[in-house]
């Protein structure tokens, strides 16, 4: 494919993207045992996933984007996976490169948020299926050195944003383990939602929810925006779940010492889960997904193309 063709393009692109000096995509050590499920950890969960007896090994793997963060591999009734904490500590690109290179298929993440919505109380778990993504300083794709096929022209769509299957698990775990326990009784699940994912660094004021509202956001959170964006971008399956922690600004009062009452409740909580999504997330290997064909733009050219 002659590069010319989409010059322009790719001048837009690199405009985007934040580079560092890149090298091959390095080999994935022999050493590092491999698992096909990812989970990316965030105030929905904070630390409670070391004071379970899950981890069994930790590392960072070298990216063509640098060294990722710390990754942990963990057993849960006998399934794999790996888990990255707090959104991988500000390393986004090398985070999901990371588990791009180690075979990671199948990624569920998860949030704490502000409600938009009045109709989403505090406590009250969400299960969002669409996003709008107000990012301003994250790159917003990769460079074209870290895909596996150097002629992929990866430009997706987010018709639907997220993996629908990967959504229904997360949705009947999370009804499951809210009706198991009378604790839980007043927490609401709803069944979507549309995340207003703010630049971060600070709370938003009163007139930008009231802008985000009227857009049709339901909840503004920080994080897993740039999750859906870039597992699509990277082929890998992505849903979150995500926990109302407070009225948005404007929305209702609230103060910093509901999140020391909120996170000892909805932390174990959230894990459980997790954990019991891993099984019926590993059972759908080998299925057609909601995504495929959805991630790469074809060959941008005015001559007829054949289908391969």
């Amino acid at each position: 494919m002659s590069l010319y063709r989409f010059k322009p393009v790719l001048v837009l692109w690199l405009c985007c993207f934040v580079f560092i000096p890149l090298a091959a995509s390095a080999a994935v050590p022999a050493d590092i045992p491999r698992a096909r499920i990812a989970v990316i950890g965030g105030t929905f969960l904070n630390d409670i996933f070391f004071y379970r007896d899950v981890v069994k090994k930790e590392f960072t793997l070298e990216t063509t984007l640098g060294t990722s963060p710390k990754i942990y591999y963990a057993e849960w009734d006998g399934i794999p996976f790996y888990y990255v904490h707090n959104h991988g500590d500000g390393q986004w690109q090398q985070t999901w490169v990371a588990l791009y290179d180690l075979g990671v298929e199948e990624a569920i993440g998860g949030a704490t948020a502000g409600a938009i919505n009045p109709s989403m109380k505090v406590y009250d778990y969400i299960i969002p299926h669409d996003l709008i993504d107000m990012n301003i300083d994250r790159p917003l794709g990769f460079p074209k050195q870290v895909y596996r096929d150097p002629n992929a022209i990866p430009l997706p769509r987010l018709t639907p944003a997220m993996d629908t299957d990967l959504r229904q698990i997360l949705l009947e775990q999370t009804r499951k383990a809210i009706k198991a326990d009378k604790r839980y009784k007043s927490f609401k699940v709803h069944d979507k939602g549309v995340i207003v994912q703010a630049r971060g660094g600070r709370f938003e004021t009163v007139a930008e929810i009231k802008m985000f509202g009227q857009w049709g956001g339901d909840l503004v959170t920080m994080s897993v925006g740039t999750e859906i964006v870039y597992a699509r971008q990277l082929g890998i399956n992505y849903a979150t779940v995500v926990v109302i922690s407070n009225p948005a600004e404007g929305v209702g009062e609230w103060d910093f010492s509901l999140m020391k009452e909120l996170y000892p409740v909805i932390n174990p909580l959230s894990l459980d889960i997790v954990l019991n999504s891993l099984k019926p997330i590993a059972a759908l290997h080998g299925k057609p997904r909601v995504a495929d064909g959805l991630i790469n733009h074809p060959e941008m050219t005015s001559q007829a193309q054949k289908d391969h």
